[in-house]
């Protein structure tokens, strides 16, 4: 469910810009012209907070120095009759106060969007982990419970990966999630989301996909994994399960739960293979 919050991040500066100046004229306005007892000029940190947050830093310092105009001009009336130097160092100090909160938020802003990546992506190869994935699972459950749209997930497991780090060793195994973390990304769609969710295991989520998409999807992934890996000194297979939910699960660990067992019938059987089903809810 999107929250005024999803709605600001995805959002240009440039339009963050133009909203939070319009904030900022609009409580100028409301309140040199039909206020008097009563001061919003604390309103006015809103637009700061927003535009150090949301934009990037030149979005915040622009909007610090029109904020520290109009705290200036229209909320102290009295310094347009005082010496120039006075009225000129009060709006310094006001410029210089709403300036530092600007880049102390963006700072933060920074660090706090690096290390919420970072907390949601696989520090190996780049792509989401399981935190990262089961969130977007999710949402995508909740959008077809309400819209009734399909969606595909799939299981990709390296088979024998142990044997092939204990031939390689651990560095080796590394380049192969790797090159595989690479060739899947490059095999899929931009708007589909791979992760890995475990050493070997990787999970790729299709929004929007049926049954016959996902399969031209994964018959491109098969052959690019065989021109890859059936090619060098350790032949290198995989095992893959795909369902594609025309109804939503009950919930992501379900979802997981069914594509991880289909899955496991492809090992059980011969391995270096693709197993497809459709989920309809009962």
């Amino acid at each position: 469910m999107k929250t005024i919050f999803n709605v600001l991040e995805a959002k240009h500066h440039v339009w963050i810009w133009l909203s939070c100046m319009t904030f900022v004229c609009v409580i100028s306005v409301v309140n040199n012209q039909f206020l008097t007892s009563v001061s919003l000029e604390p309103l006015l940190l809103l637009p700061v907070v927003i535009a150090s947050w949301y934009g990037n830093l030149f979005t915040g310092l622009s909007v610090s120095f029109i904020t520290a105009l109009v705290v200036l001009v229209s909320y102290d009336q009295g310094l347009l009759t005082l010496p120039t130097t006075e009225a000129v160092y009060t709006a310094l100090v006001h410029l210089s106060a709403l300036s530092i909160l600007s880049i102390l938020i963006h700072n933060f802003s920074t660090v706090f969007k690096v290390e919420e990546a970072a907390a949601e992506h696989d520090h190996l190869t780049g792509l989401l982990n399981i935190r990262g994935l089961t969130s977007l699972l999710e949402e995508e459950i909740a959008r077809t419970k309400r819209y009734r749209h399909p969606f595909t997930v799939a299981y990709i497991d390296i088979d024998n990966f142990k044997a092939i780090n204990d031939s390689k060793g651990h560095c080796g195994g590394d380049i192969i999630l790797c090159q595989l973390a690479k060739i899947i990304t490059t095999s899929f769609r931009e708007s589909d989301y791979i992760g890995r969710i475990g050493g070997d295991e990787f999970v790729c989520l299709l929004p929007e996909t049926k049954q016959p998409d996902a399969k031209v999807v994964f018959d491109k992934l098969q052959k690019n994994l065989d021109t890859a890996f059936c090619s060098g000194d350790i032949v290198v297979t995989f095992s893959i399960g795909v369902v594609t939910f025309e109804s939503a699960p009950p919930n992501t660990q379900a979802a997981l739960a069914l594509v991880d067992k289909v899955m496991y019938q492809v090992k059980e059987l011969n391995k270096n293979d693709a197993a497809f089903q459709v989920y309809f809810s009962t």
